[in-house]
């Protein structure tokens, strides 16, 4: 009988690692041309990927600014022209995050917004500059409650009509945070005094959560006691340890 070399043990191992060896670099080679999204603007018209489902996960994105933007302006990163949202968010720009830009010794901020435009489109909104806030109290917010406090004083972008929302957990009037520093008797007389309340039975003398209004975020990250400020979601997992 006439044997088939098609069929043979050796040239199936031979093509099984050939197949391999090309799926490998197949791979490798569309992931070096997709690891980071170039988005650079001249006008501000610039829609640097437009794309029927788009997966943001494992990038990153390099932002380049190449004019002065007005305010108000809106710059497209992904337009998201399929049904769905976007996959993930880029490893460098996170839902709510804000971002520095620089054109011509000048500094332009902007919040990233995962669900704007078209509801599934990421589009950088215009927010006034960081230096609203004290610059010692900024660096203890973290970005979803400076959100937070730019959404109670009507601050860009939230001086006119907009889907971003800052991710914290309210009831109330009051946020649930999360603190990072010392639960001294003093500092619990002064939330208590500005509206709060900690959360009783919950975290240590140096990690605990406490309920806060909005508006008084403020005076507590400029407490000297007090190191971090972050969003808290309800929780029975994480008991005190005091």
């Amino acid at each position: 009988m006439k044997s088939n070399f098609n069929s043979s043990p050796n040239f199936q191992v031979l093509a099984r690692s050939l197949f391999a060896a090309v799926a490998v670099f197949a791979l490798s080679t569309t992931h070096t041309f997709a690891d980071v999204v170039q988005a650079t603007y001249t006008t501000g018209a610039e829609v640097p990927v437009r794309s029927d489902g788009f997966t943001a996960t494992g990038k990153s994105v390099k932002l380049t600014l190449n004019y002065a933007p007005t305010k108000g302006t809106q710059l497209m990163v992904v337009q998201n022209t399929g049904s769905g949202l976007i996959r993930g968010t880029f490893s460098n720009l996170a839902q709510g995050q804000t971002v520095t830009l620089h054109y011509r010794g000048a500094t332009y901020q902007f919040v990233a917004h995962y669900y704007g435009g078209s509801g599934r489109d990421l589009v950088l909104l215009w927010t006034n500059s960081k230096q609203s806030l004290p610059g010692a109290t900024l660096n203890k917010l973290d970005n979803q409650l400076v959100l937070s406090v730019k959404q109670s004083r009507g601050d860009p972008p939230f001086d006119k009509p907009t889907t971003l929302r800052p991710e914290v957990y309210k009831y109330r009037g009051r946020v649930l945070v999360e603190i990072e520093g010392s639960l001294t008797r003093e500092m619990s007389d002064q939330i208590a005094s500005l509206g709060g309340q900690v959360v009783k039975g919950w975290g240590t003398a140096t990690n605990f959560r406490v309920w806060v209004p909005v508006a008084q975020l403020e005076t507590l990250a400029g407490r000297a006691d007090v190191t971090l400020i972050s969003p808290a979601r309800p929780s029975v997992t994480k008991r005190s340890t005091r």
